[in-house]
């Protein structure tokens, strides 16, 4: 006999309100125990850090997985050639896009231009911020947020490393994409032109925080797709910018 669509959603329900509590306390575990393995680590070397940063990041995309009972895919590979420095450009739905990110992109070091209060007080991700190459901005004022993107951008050049950057500048929290705010990438692109720009699109990411943790509705289907990657070529940036936004746009479609 065949559940009806009623008693279905209130298995759902169940179910999620059932997982919710066990999953944000697994996760703030992690966050806390490798909070500690990343200070040892880092003891080590900054290698040993983001491998630790890395473990963590897989065991978040795993708890997602197993408590929240969420269904990842990963479509394509991310073209990151060693010796050249990379743009990331993404979408932004969740805060789970980061650690899905960094763990597709981890054969590289990749840092992410974040507000200023995320470097305080949160365990794990604060200190990852601070000392693994990512920037921290007020975004209350333009002009030092744009020169910090600028000065991170050029660190990434001359190391020729991954700057990922999500051009709407806030997360879409009902999967609606916005439109790109280009300053910050026009600045990013300024700073690191001989940077492959690798779009990716996600899907899905959204719906995990819906309800703001009441509940996490249990069984989401999450997508993260690398798309074609883009050649500046010389190009004005803002081409560049408005060919990578298409590209996204078209990936991810009606995600509402």
């Amino acid at each position: 006999m065949q559940m009806s669509p009623e008693k279905k959603r209130e298995s759902g329900k169940f179910i999620s309100w059932l997982c919710t509590p066990l999953y944000v306390v697994v996760f703030i575990c992690l966050l806390c125990v490798f909070h500690v393995v990343q200070v040892i680590a880092s003891v080590f070397g900054r290698g040993a850090q983001k491998w630790a940063l890395d473990m963590m990041n897989i065991c978040i995309v795993w708890n997602i997985r197993i408590l929240a009972g969420a269904r990842f895919s990963y479509i394509g590979k991310p073209t990151l050639p060693a010796g050249r420095s990379i743009i990331l450009v993404s979408n932004h739905q969740s805060m789970y896009d980061i650690p899905m990110m960094m763990w597709a992109c981890r054969s590289r070091e990749v840092g992410f231009i974040s507000k200023k209060e995320l470097g305080k007080w949160i365990p794990s991700i604060s200190l990852a911020l601070r000392t693994l190459g990512s920037v921290l901005i007020d975004r209350k004022d333009a002009k030092a947020s744009l020169r910090a993107i600028g000065e991170f951008g050029g660190m990434k050049e001359h190391t020729q490393q991954v700057a990922a950057i999500f051009p709407e500048g806030t997360r879409a929290r009902d999967g609606v994409m916005k439109a790109f705010r280009p300053s910050g990438f026009l600045t990013l692109i300024k700073a690191m032109p001989s940077a492959l720009i690798q779009p990716v699109a996600i899907r899905g990411n959204w719906r995990i925080l819906r309800y703001q943790f009441c509940p996490i509705p249990f069984g989401t289907t999450i997508e993260m797709e690398f798309l074609n990657p883009v050649e500046p070529n010389g190009r004005p940036a803002e081409e560049v910018l408005a060919e990578v936004e298409s590209q996204i746009r078209a990936a991810v479609g009606d995600d509402s």
